[in-house]
């Protein structure tokens, strides 16, 4: 198919039939109707033809498989959590020494941040750990939500031994990024030396995790978010006026019978096979491999088969350690892990239709090679942060697929630098100035768009860890994130004008005044909510 306006269609569909029904899967399998019915020009035989073609490749994938693999173990491990006490004892103990809603915030933040070697982890535990103390204190679940999807992408980027650092690392290798002067090879670098130096360009990231804690600790308040808020501490409603969700979990402990010990020891068992299970895979030394611990940990590139494994040991641990304890019989286990499947398949099957909708967006239709046809045309040097920071956050809000947008953006970027700068390839970075501020404003956009698109999977599992409905997640946390995205864009447009200047200079200016105006056009909107 070539590259038409009619690529828009599907994502269009799923936003509208969306705010509709108000049914995230229905309007995903809609647009998946539409996407499969445009990419074979409206020919229903090929059409069910394609859409069973993306659908097998989706299942059979090893890597979905052991994603999806991955969910459905946490869910039973937090029902475990429940039914063992493990939750129930941390939010009785952290209460004792939490006096407002202010600290109970602050330590979803913290807890968020223990967790920063995967978005998944991070995004499925805080909210399911966090949500007894935020309602003791009348806290929204739509700003629980909040918190924790703010915690989640914008700082697990950042992090040298995430899966993210993996992903992209892998990905600049396969735009032509390596070491080594070969065929094909665009950039001669290391993929992770281009990675690390592009993260202080990761713009967004930066300012929506002080953001956040700047909302929370000057208990900034404004939009929906604020109608939520007053709900909340008014009427004791959590929902924004909405009937309250089912709890699709439950306990049958008393707190004199719980112990911190059952939360502790899944959690710490999960992290521990997580960093292990990296350095065994990616050949450290200590396990007969070749590389030193830094270099296995940021040459990690299975990321899904380790948590899926770590979430493996953490479940016969914990199933173990509850048996001893006498929390749980084996009579039991059969009913934890149903409804631990249950509570999960909701969202993976959202995760499923997202995935597949992604897929033919990218493989059939080129949405983002339309977006980027559109747009960067024609552009001055100086303006291309700016304009692939705007590029890529649309691309990802529209296909809800931040890897996706990298995997797309990255081979269209480096091309495009060198023939406008007119360097004869293979090159060297330092022959690129604007190398770096490009691949911070992708990386950026795609996490921007990741945290504000409706149909992202960490928008999903956010809304599902907190307990909230997906959209009220999504409505709520948009205001908030308008001031760092155009804080963000800001500080592109200065980087991009200073690119002549040092990496300090740059970095220093451009982040220092999307920091500064970000934060102040925080406190404006939350006077002007006050004085309404």
């Amino acid at each position: 198919m070539e590259l038409s306006w009619l690529s828009l269609v599907p994502p269009f569909v799923v936003l509208i039939c969306a705010f509709i029904t108000k049914k995230l899967n229905l309007a995903l399998a809609t647009g998946l109707t539409v996407a499969v019915i445009i990419a074979t020009n409206f020919s229903l035989p090929e059409a069910l033809t394609l859409v069973s073609q993306h659908i097998t490749a989706q299942i059979t994938n090893i890597e979905n498989i052991y994603m999806y693999s991955f969910l459905l173990l946490i869910g039973i491990i937090i029902v475990l959590l429940n039914v063992s006490g493990g939750a129930t004892a941390f939010a009785h103990i952290v209460t004792k020494k939490l006096r407002n809603a202010k600290m109970v915030e602050t330590s979803s933040l913290l807890l968020s941040m223990s967790l920063f070697i995967d978005d998944y982890l991070s995004n499925l535990t805080t909210g399911y750990v966090m949500r007894p103390l935020t309602d003791k204190f009348k806290i929204p679940r739509a700003k629980l939500a909040f918190l924790v999807h703010s915690m989640t992408v914008p700082l697990v980027i950042l992090a040298p031994i995430s899966s993210w650092a993996a992903m992209i690392t892998g990905q600049l290798d396969q735009a032509g990024v390596a070491p080594i002067k070969e065929a094909g090879v665009k950039i001669i670098a290391d993929p992770f030396f281009i990675y690390i130096n592009s993260i202080p360009f990761i713009f967004y990231s930066f300012i929506m995790l002080l953001s956040v804690w700047f909302i929370v600790r000057k208990r900034i308040s404004f939009g929906s978010m604020a109608t939520h808020e007053q709900r909340a501490q008014k009427y004791d409603d959590l929902f924004g006026g909405k009937p309250v969700l089912k709890e699709k979990i439950g306990t049958d402990h008393s707190i004199e019978n719980t112990s911190i010990t059952d939360l502790l020891v899944p959690l710490m068992t999960l992290l521990a096979s997580v960093f292990i299970g990296i350095a065994y895979v990616s050949d450290f030394h200590l396990f007969g491999g070749s590389k030193t611990l830094w270099e296995a940990l940021k040459n990690n590139n299975e990321i899904f088969p380790v948590l899926f494994w770590a979430g493996t040991i953490s479940l016969i641990v914990s199933g173990i350690f509850s048996l001893t304890r006498k929390k749980i019989s084996i009579q039991k286990i059969p009913s934890i892990v149903y409804d631990g499947i249950k509570l999960m398949w909701p969202p993976v099957v959202m995760v499923f239709l997202a995935g597949t909708l992604g897929s033919v967006l990218q493989q059939n239709l080129f949405t983002g090679h339309y977006l980027a046809s559109v747009l960067l045309g024609s552009v001055s040097i100086p303006l291309l942060p700016v304009m692939f920071f705007f590029v890529s956050l649309l691309g990802t809000i529209i296909t809800g697929s931040s890897w996706g947008t990298i995997a797309l953006m990255l081979p269209i970027s480096l091309p495009m630098l060198t023939t406008l700068l007119g360097v004869t390839t293979p090159t060297t970075p330092a022959m690129i100035p604007v190398l770096f501020p490009v691949l911070g404003a992708i990386f950026s956009g795609a996490v921007c768009g990741d945290h504000i698109s409706p149909i992202s999977e960490t928008t999903i599992m956010a809304a599902t860890s907190a307990g909230t409905y997906p959209l009220d997640h999504t409505q709520t946390q948009l205001p908030y994130a308008l001031p760092a995205i155009i804080s963000s864009a800001f500080a592109f447009l200065i980087a991009g004008l200073l690119i002549n200047y040092s990496t300090i200079v740059i970095i220093g200016t451009s982040l220092g005044v999307g920091i500064v105006s970000n934060l102040c056009m925080l406190l404006v909107m939350h006077k002007k909510s006050q004085q309404i």
